[in-house]
């Protein structure tokens, strides 16, 4: 049995730091599906495979209706949906609300704010921020400015807010949640090339997916076709105005902000200024005196954030934390990042995993067994 002395990442540790987090798709896996679409295919590689282009459309319409529909974070009709999403919000909820709890024990001369970095579109932090708001006194930053229109600013993450009494007897920080999303939201939408609007749309307003007769063919069905050399429309031949769906839906689709599982993420100069903006945000936290960093969900696949984490460990003070979803999960990190001044957090069992639940017990000493095991390269 381990005790919460031994555990390297925890909340009497983390209290006085610039706590910081990084979260990846992992982190809402257990309601959002990854880019994973068989052992060896993911989106990507099939968007970045020239034998696929001519049904480009039609991979993007199954990405948006398998991956992309579901963090809108509406709650579900399907009733086995509906208990995964009931309890991924739940997994956030509990997060954000210790989290808080964890800021409020700070001294009054730090300040009482967090950092939450993200590859994530979804709408799970701010879904979750807002049923809390009515029982914890804190704020979620988004980055925006304005109230009807509001717009993305990186600069909105450096405020503070705080609450006086009526006489001005006394003043009290209020905790602050930054959410910085560093590969897009589907709250937001491109207005021009150097501006981005957040506006979290009602259900009616979402992107509708075109009806296409696939007649049971799947992704799957088409990446079989062409490993075994058969012409690929002949298992998926759309008719004209099948077509024209897919046409009209790539359009609506490519208004979005959010960045596709392409090479060419980052083309678009509005996604490059903001993609660069928080990297540098991420980049300026990490060098902080006191700062820790702390890796959930995350597979270190983005090059540009990787580079940012290594140069950062130049930093003394920087402890950085990953936790591993599975004891193999922590071999493909090492592939990329090989270092010894980070310390992986994985499961004993190689059978066993690190759910969200797991971890946000583990950080703020709710679970005190010893099923974990943590190394320095």
């Amino acid at each position: 049995m381990l005790n919460n002395q031994d555990f390297p990442c925890h909340a009497p540790i983390l209290v006085d730091k610039n706590i910081n987090f990084l979260f990846g798709s992992g982190a809402s896996a257990s309601y959002i599906p990854t880019l994973r679409i068989d052992d060896n295919n993911t989106y990507e590689t099939l968007l970045t495979d020239k034998n696929f282009s001519h049904l480009e459309n039609y991979i993007y319409w199954n990405y948006f209706k398998d991956v992309i529909s579901p963090t809108y974070c509406f709650t579900p009709e399907n009733g086995e949906q509906q208990e995964r999403y009931s309890k991924t919000l739940g997994y956030y909820k509990n997060f954000i609300s210790e989290l808080v709890g964890l800021l409020n024990r700070r001294s009054a001369n730090h300040i009482r704010r967090a950092n939450i970095f993200t590859t994530n579109y979804d709408l799970f932090v701010e879904r979750s921020a807002d049923e809390l708001l009515s029982s914890l006194k804190f704020h979620l930053n988004d980055g925006s400015n304005g109230l009807i229109n509001k717009q993305l600013d990186i600069s909105n993450f450096h405020i503070s807010t705080w609450h006086q009494g009526t006489h001005d007897s006394y003043r009290y920080e209020i905790p602050m949640i930054n959410l910085i999303k560093m590969h897009g939201s589907v709250s937001w939408s491109k207005k021009n090339e150097s501006t981005i609007n957040i506006d979290y749309l009602k259900k009616d307003n979402v992107l509708r997916l075109p009806e296409i007769d696939i007649n049971g063919r799947s992704l799957t069905d088409l990446i079989d076709n062409n490993e075994l050399g058969i012409e690929p429309e002949f298992g998926f031949a759309f008719n004209e105005e099948e077509n024209s769906r897919l046409a009209n839906f790539r359009e609506n689709y490519n208004k979005l902000a959010i960045v596709s599982p392409t090479k060419e993420k980052f083309k678009e100069t509005v996604f490059q200024q903001h993609y660069y903006q928080s990297l540098r945000l991420l980049s300026y936290e990490l060098e902080k005196p006191q700062s820790v960093l702390i890796c959930f969900g995350f597979s270190f696949q983005d090059e540009h954030i990787r580079e940012i984490i290594k140069r950062s460990l130049s930093n003394p003070t920087l402890k950085v934390f990953i936790f591993c979803y599975k004891k193999q999960a922590k071999r493909e990190i090492e592939t990329v990042l090989n270092d010894p001044r980070v310390t992986f957090i994985y499961p004993k069992d190689i059978e066993d995993c690190i759910s969200f639940k797991k971890f946000t017990a583990k950080i703020f000493n709710i679970d005190n067994s010893g099923d974990l095991e943590w190394t320095n390269l």
